[in-house]
């Protein structure tokens, strides 16, 4: 049993488990690909659930322009199930729980505070704000009465790693300095999540990754905040403006182009059925039974080499008849 208390010596480290933690977590640096892909596929595993479709991109919004495509194209389902808090049970929740309760209740709450991280909660809370608030209406276009489950449902899917940093900075500290070291590999595939990973949305079928931000900018009292600039910004340039801690909202959406749409048909497992002239016909193989595949005309000018990316049902068998397809939607 543990005394109620830290020695001075251990008081003293606590500081070192909070900074290595906040720097994991509201990391800037952008991830390597190999590596955020094990870290998922890691909790799927831990979950017991079957390998998903990893897909990773530039931030949460271009996540959200993802979705949003597929529920414009009907196939928001091919996402299967939320992984919700709950599921996650198995991994967070329950080290929280065995670890916690070998520790004296008054060195429990002593530690509690010790470890809280303004800042970490500070960033996931405005920018799922601005997200909330830059997509409401957009999906209420669509989706009516359901655009608030909808959204609801998306949040659920999704970890934030720097929503991790206070809990699994406390229980490192547990791990190596409190020697409880049956945990150390649970904390383990917390860690290579965190490190590893920006805001990820965990479906049955599918995981998005976005990338780390490439810029967080905070004031002098650990605040978001920069002047005339964004305190947060991603490489696809989405980006959010804070003063001192307060979020400036700005309902305004980038729309997914043609570029992007060709880095995300590359990142997955597509097939070209057909040809013709600068035409290519696409489909996006799902691996998953009851999923359904996806299909592309993707339309390359040979003297521009401008690309534009059009969808197109999947009884169409032809590039030349995706073509006409194509032209009869947006010449009517």
């Amino acid at each position: 049993m543990f005394a109620d208390r830290l020695t001075p010596e251990q008081h003293a480290l606590i500081s070192r488990y909070r900074e290595k933690w906040q720097h994991l977590g509201l990391s800037t640096e952008q991830l390597s690909q190999q590596h955020a892909i094990d870290a998922v596929r890691a909790i799927y595993t831990v979950l017991e659930l079957s390998e998903p479709e990893i897909l990773i991109v530039d931030s949460p919004n271009a996540a959200f322009e993802y979705i949003w495509n597929l529920l414009q194209l009907g196939s928001y389902t091919m996402l299967g199930d939320v992984i919700i808090n709950s599921d996650w049970s198995r991994i967070y929740s329950n080290l929280q729980s065995q670890l916690l309760a070998r520790l004296p209740i008054a060195l429990q709450t002593n530690l509690n505070s010790l470890f809280e991280n303004h800042l970490a909660n500070e960033y996931a809370s405005l920018l799922k704000r601005q997200l909330e608030y830059q997509w409401q209406d957009i999906f209420c276009q669509h989706l009516g009465k359901q655009a608030r489950n909808t959204i609801k449902d998306i949040f659920s899917s999704c970890r934030k790693p720097e929503s991790l940093i206070a809990g699994c900075s406390y229980f490192d500290f547990c791990v190596h300095i409190l020697n409880y070291h049956q945990f150390q590999d649970k904390v383990a595939i917390l860690e290579d999540f965190v490190r590893n990973c920006g805001w990820t949305f965990f479906f049955e079928n599918i995981a998005i990754i976005s990338n780390h931000p490439t810029k967080i900018s905070i004031d002098s009292d650990n605040h978001l905040h920069a002047d005339n600039a964004p305190a947060i910004a991603f490489a696809d340039g989405y980006s959010l403006y804070a003063d001192h801690g307060r979020i400036k909202l700005e309902r305004t959406r980038k729309p997914m182009d043609d570029s992007e749409w060709v880095r995300l048909l590359e990142k997955v497992n597509t097939v070209e059925i057909d040809s013709w002239e600068e035409y290519s016909l696409l489909r996006i193989i799902r691996q998953r039974v009851n999923v359904q595949p996806m299909q592309f005309l993707k339309a390359t000018n040979s003297t521009t080499g401008e690309v534009r990316v059009y969808w197109v049902p999947l009884r169409i068998a032809s590039a030349i008849e995706a073509v006409h397809w194509v032209n009869r939607r947006t010449n009517p």
